[in-house]
């Protein structure tokens, strides 16, 4: 007597993923808005605050927003990108500071791109693989992001300024078309 054995395995056949266009970089109005999607994560708000600043004396960026989620492991609802995307000309979302953190906020991210507005997504240097692969899978491999030190959360505000400045360049690059410089 033989006894069969059926296994069965789960494999399911992941659907395609459509690729997510980059929201187009058109010249920025005299009186941009930015809007910052700080996850909570301890020193995001003020780091992404300082980029701000650094964004304000490069761009003609004339208001800053901060919207709070209500943790880093949540992504925003569909009608919050919506309603956010309406006012917004730039986004920066973050900090990803860890796996599940860095993945929301690059999500985040993606879906202000898909609503037609630029945006970019600030993570710690540990998380880069992670966020380039997660990237993959949301279709835009590739996309940029802003990258600091690991860990942001024990800097100094000093640090933090530091960092800032270091990521300003990059986030215009990543953000807007040519600008001419403010004076």
């Amino acid at each position: 007597m033989s006894t069969t054995i059926t296994v069965h395995r789960p494999d399911v056949e992941d659907p395609p993923v459509e690729p997510v266009q980059l929201a187009t970089r058109d010249e920025l109005p005299d009186d941009a808005h930015l809007l910052l999607v700080d996850n909570g994560k301890a020193k995001a708000k003020d780091l992404l605050l300082h980029i701000a600043r650094e964004l304000q004396e490069r761009l003609p960026i004339a208001t800053v927003e901060v919207v709070s989620k209500p943790g880093a492991g949540y992504v925003l609802e569909d009608e919050q990108i919506a309603g956010l995307a309406s006012r917004a000309d730039l986004v920066i979302a973050g900090l990803g500071d860890c796996g599940a953190c860095s993945a929301c906020s690059l999500q985040d991210a993606l879906l202000f791109e898909r609503a037609g507005v630029p945006a970019t997504v600030l993570i710690t240097e540990v998380f880069i693989a992670n966020v380039a692969r997660f990237a993959d899978s949301l279709g835009r491999p590739g996309y940029h992001s802003l990258v600091v030190p690991h860990p942001a959360a024990t800097k100094s505000d000093e640090q933090l300024r530091a960092f800032a400045a270091a990521v300003a360049d990059a986030a215009v690059q990543q953000l807007a078309a040519r600008q001419p410089a403010i004076a």
